[in-house]
């Protein structure tokens, strides 16, 4: 198991979360204008996913082998997040990856308390 780190920095992981929502905001855009550039989008947006998984985690580097021992991930995370990393050009791969932001994010803050 990779543990969640308590002792992540909670600005840090926020400052990764202002990211997304910046992306977010392009991925929607691109949809929206049915722009090409969305598949670069997505893969900053998949970037940025890992990165928080590792810097909520005890750990150095993102281990998709590993994936599933994540505790920060959420229910059936290391399925989304193969279906994302193989169809990221795809709206629902955005969709599942909003769903991971905001379950993780949940799920980060429910650990935060449970490890007080």
């Amino acid at each position: 198991m990779i543990r969640f780190d308590k002792f992540s920095q909670k600005d840090h992981l926020n400052g990764i979360l202002q990211q997304w929502f910046a992306v977010k905001d392009r991925i929607q855009n691109a949809y929206e204008q049915k722009d090409q550039n969305v598949h670069k989008h997505m893969l900053v947006a998949i970037e940025l996913y890992q990165k928080l998984l590792v810097e909520a985690s005890e750990t150095v580097v993102f281990d998709s082998v590993e994936l599933k021992n994540y505790e920060v991930l959420p229910l059936n995370g290391e399925e989304r997040f193969e279906f994302i990393v193989t169809q990221p050009s795809h709206y629902a791969a955005y969709r599942q990856l909003n769903e991971l932001f905001e379950e993780t994010t949940k799920k980060m803050a429910r650990l935060r308390i449970q490890y007080k």
